[in-house]
């Protein structure tokens, strides 16, 4: 089978299946790219490029390919007739034009982005919303898994001497081990260097703490503006980064001066009794609730089922509880969640108003 996956603006062009979605002609090929151009957003821009060129080079006319088939075919018929018609000879001429054309322009277009836009310079970026996750692959055959209302941006440079991206939000790593160009992430509370592993990160904007969580292999955290201060996380590791005061009833918290370092814990990552990774468990599409206060199960509801939710109450945000949820809509989860804890609900579109 053919690895498109590396495939540039040229190759997408004399690819014979990718001429015929272009030109809409087989039902097949057009439903094998539009289910490919899905799996590999990373590619869609060079995908729309090589498209546009298709159609100046072949002014919607019939696909290249069949357009050499033509041309065979009159050259055949020349060799069989001694004198061919005058317009007949000027068609095949115009095709054959045609095909040095498209064949001449994909060449000049791939000495000229070699020279004109190197590769380095081209940065993509990955966004999911409330409700959403995406599965994305890297050019190093690394894979990330990025949580809803997150955002991934590959820097520029990628998998050339170093493979560093920038993340906002939660993403599982899987990261392809190569010793020669070091994996990092960056965040905006501290960068995680590695050469290969699986581990998982959540920085989200706007809330009190962070994390990583370490499933195979080693990687070093470094917070930011801590320069020299490392922390070498072994598998099973959960580092948290406590970024701010909490201001929230019936959570004991630690006031630290404004310029002081983030508070730093180590822990073990925690496991429910069919081992399920707490921590992990949103991969496998699975809302793990263990302990948690309504005031931070509002964020991650809200994440999950991309809805708002306002508390009527203060002494509602106090609730705790322990759940497993899967598959389960935001109506059923607040019926199952009012089992434990004794509270009313609305749903109005996107807006929930909990009270008491």
């Amino acid at each position: 089978m053919i690895d498109r996956s590396l495939f540039n603006v040229e190759d997408f062009l004399v690819d014979n299946t990718f001429q015929l979605y272009c030109a809409g002609t087989d039902k097949l090929c057009i439903a094998y790219w539009e289910n490919y151009i899905k799996q590999h957003p990373e590619q869609e821009h060079v995908i729309k490029e090589a498209r546009r060129l298709y159609t100046i080079l072949s002014g919607n006319k019939k696909p290249l390919n069949r357009q050499l088939e033509v041309l065979k075919e009159n050259l055949s018929l020349s060799e069989e007739r001694p004198t061919i018609p005058i317009r007949k000879n000027y068609t095949w001429l115009r095709i054959a034009a045609a095909v040095i054309l498209i064949a001449g322009v994909a060449i000049l277009y791939r000495n000229s982005r070699q020279a004109a836009v190197p590769k380095k310079n081209l940065i993509a970026r990955f966004i999911t919303g409330g409700g959403e996750r995406k599965k994305i692959t890297l050019l190093d055959g690394s894979v990330v898994l990025l949580n809803s209302k997150s955002s991934l941006t590959v820097n520029e440079g990628f998998n050339e001497s170093k493979r560093e991206v920038s993340l906002v939000g939660e993403a599982f790593f899987d990261v392809n081990h190569d010793k020669s160009k070091p994996f990092q992430v960056h965040t905006s509370d501290f960068d995680i260097n590695v050469l290969g592993t699986s581990f998982n990160v959540k920085v989200y904007p706007g809330e009190a703490t962070s994390e990583a969580v370490l499933i195979k292999g080693v990687i070093v955290m470094e917070g930011k503006g801590s320069k020299g201060n490392s922390i070498i996380m072994k598998p099973s590791q959960k580092v948290t980064f406590y970024k701010k005061e909490l201001a929230r009833p019936g959570i004991k918290t630690t006031v630290k001066p404004a310029d002081s370092h983030p508070q730093i814990t180590i822990n073990q990552y925690t496991k429910v009794n069919d081992s399920t990774i707490v921590e992990m468990a949103w991969t496998r599409n699975q809302l793990e609730i263990l302990d948690q206060s309504f005031c931070d199960l509002k964020s991650v509801l809200e994440r999950w089922y991309n809805v708002d939710i306002k508390f009527a109450d203060k002494d509602i945000e106090r609730y705790r509880f322990t759940a497993t949820f899967n598959g389960e809509t935001i109506e059923e989860v607040l019926i199952a969640l009012q089992d434990a804890e004794h509270f009313k609900y609305e749903i109005k579109g996107k807006q929930i108003t909990i009270s008491k």
